[in-house]
């Protein structure tokens, strides 16, 4: 009896803790089965959250529901470059987004590179090692970049980026366009992929 009542006690504490994370409604339009990440290569919770939690969110969400990343171009010097990069990148191929993105990251937070932040930040200098690293030319750049799917996409996260950041905080999880999980209060990805499923 005791080591079911143990074993009883350890199921309701982890339905407990799987549901726990908070949701806080936001004045955001509704988008149905989308779940939705703010960042900015500035962030260096952001940068975590891009190596131990994004991929596995994505890989467990609904087959139904949408993964949309919402670059936040006021955040670091150079934060409008970045997006500028990501959002062209992402025209060309997801995997030279993710080269791009990934190589950004650790220009700022890994080689902490003096160009690329702070009063020493060179214009360029960004977009150049993110370019690099997805082998996509400035020919190419400016190309993808003035597409109407790049340029769509900036306009798309301008309108909603500032908000959410604003109210917690980056990284921001939003679910269904205006429920945002208070990342705080996430206690394992397990509580993360329930929270989402929950909101969905």
């Amino acid at each position: 009896m005791k080591t079911s009542l143990t074993t009883l006690a350890a199921a309701l504490f982890m339905t407990f803790a799987v549901s726990a994370a908070e949701v806080i409604l936001i004045d955001t339009p509704a988008l149905d089965n989308t779940v939705q990440k703010v960042y900015s290569v500035y962030c260096p919770f952001c940068y975590k959250y891009e190596k131990a939690v994004t991929p596995n969110l994505i890989k467990n969400l609904p087959a139904s529901a949408k993964f949309q990343a919402i670059c936040l171009e006021n955040k670091g010097e150079l934060g409008i470059e970045s997006c500028e990069v990501l959002a062209a990148a992402d025209t060309i191929s997801h995997k030279k987004y993710k080269q791009a993105k990934m190589a950004m990251y650790a220009a700022i937070h890994d080689k902490k590179l003096k160009n690329v932040k702070g009063s020493k930040a060179v214009k360029g200098e960004l977009a150049a090692i993110g370019l690099k690293a997805a082998g996509i030319s400035q020919a190419e750049f400016e190309s993808a970049l003035n597409s109407s799917k790049a340029q769509e996409k900036l306009a798309y996260d301008r309108t909603i980026a500032l908000t959410i950041a604003k109210l917690k905080g980056i990284p921001a999880i939003v679910v269904g366009g205006n429920k945002m999980i208070d990342t705080s209060t996430i206690t394992s990805l397990a509580n993360l992929d329930e929270t989402i499923k929950n909101n969905l």
